[in-house]
């Protein structure tokens, strides 16, 4: 009877040590490592989420327990839609699977889109880069300096997504005309250089500094509106899109989207990964998010770092899918149906 007493409590104290973090963390080490992760990039390659895309994958591997290495690959299509619905149904379900794509892949679902297959409340949300703006831009030889001028103008607007025209069109009565049909940001912007749109609208300054930065340096363009709660330092003079509302419900639709900034560079993983390995990368994001070795590399390229944690996403998408019904159609109402 002793040595089965002794025995029982061997086994017990075995299990109290199988289940402590530390064992965890081994389980964790010896998953990932000698193991290979794919970044899936919701855009052309040389735009702004490509670019953080790319810097994250670099980066993130270090501080992930047992250091596999990250390949970052590119999914365009639907302004990261396509690459929304490939993270959520297809990519692998064990932890090996990051993927980055554009904040408004998001709303598709909120609106019922049924090419928006995923629920966002499900994703397992790692952590987001950035806190962005989004603004709208013309091209310096038109000479707009006033966002008067520029929503009386017929202005040809190149976008991915015309949220932000719809809004100034159907909101606020500017006649700004969208061009669509491009697969990503990087092709706009070659179509803007080219001469074949006026501007462009639904950028983020932070894509624009990153990938373009010679435009701001060289005064290739003229920002005449910011999608924000507050200007940002670099734009004093630029107007918010708040100052044009004038009326309450004018104000809440505002708010939706411009809550969306909060996601500006959004790391995602698929749903239904184990929670320790969850735990894991998230933890790995924060720990990337002070690294001064990739903050320097981010300063480098003139990507702006200014992060939110994955919970905090976490949570913010589930209220987003909590929003009214009748907000949710008003908004629909004035985006044309989608963001």
């Amino acid at each position: 009877m002793q040595a089965l007493s002794v025995l029982i409590r061997n086994c017990i104290f075995m299990g109290v040590l199988l289940s402590a973090p530390g064992a965890q963390a081994d389980e964790i080490v010896d998953f990932y490592r000698n193991k290979r992760m794919t970044m899936n990039v919701g855009s052309t390659p040389g735009d702004g989420t490509d670019l953080y895309g790319r810097l994250i994958a670099r980066a993130m591997s270090k501080h992930i327990p047992g250091n596999p290495q990250i390949i970052a690959t590119n999914i365009p299509g639907a302004n990261g839609l396509v690459a929304a619905n490939y993270m959520y149904n297809i990519a692998s379900k064990d932890g090996l699977a990051l993927g980055t794509f554009s904040r408004y892949a998001v709303f598709e679902s909120l609106w019922n889109n049924p090419s928006a297959r995923f629920s966002p409340d499900r994703f397992n949300w790692i952590g987001n880069v950035n806190v962005d703006v989004s603004v709208c831009i013309t091209w310096h030889t038109l000479g707009l300096k006033s966002l008067a001028e520029f929503m009386r103008r017929d202005l040809k607007i190149g976008v991915t997504n015309e949220s932000h025209v719809n809004i100034l069109n159907n909101m606020f009565g500017s006649k700004l005309v969208a061009i669509k049909g491009y697969p990503g940001g990087n092709e706009v912007n070659i179509a803007l250089e080219r001469g074949e749109v006026d501007g462009r609208c639904n950028i983020s300054w932070s894509a624009i500094m990153a990938a373009k930065p010679n435009w701001v340096r060289d005064k290739q363009i003229d920002v005449l509106i910011q999608f924000s709660h507050r200007r940002l330092n670099e734009l004093p003079e630029v107007p918010l899109v708040t100052d044009l509302a004038t009326t309450d419900s004018q104000k809440k639709i505002l708010n939706l989207i411009l809550t969306s900034q909060m996601m500006a560079r959004v790391i995602v993983a698929p749903p239904d990964v184990p929670l320790e390995r969850i735990t894991a990368l998230r933890r790995a994001f924060d720990q990337t998010m002070i690294d001064q070795e990739f903050l320097s590399e981010a300063a480098r390229v003139s990507a702006p770092v200014d992060p939110v944690s994955g919970a905090d996403i976490q949570q913010l998408v589930i209220e987003m899918m909590q929003t009214p019904s009748s907000i949710v159609k008003d908004f629909q109402t004035i985006v044309g149906g989608r963001l």
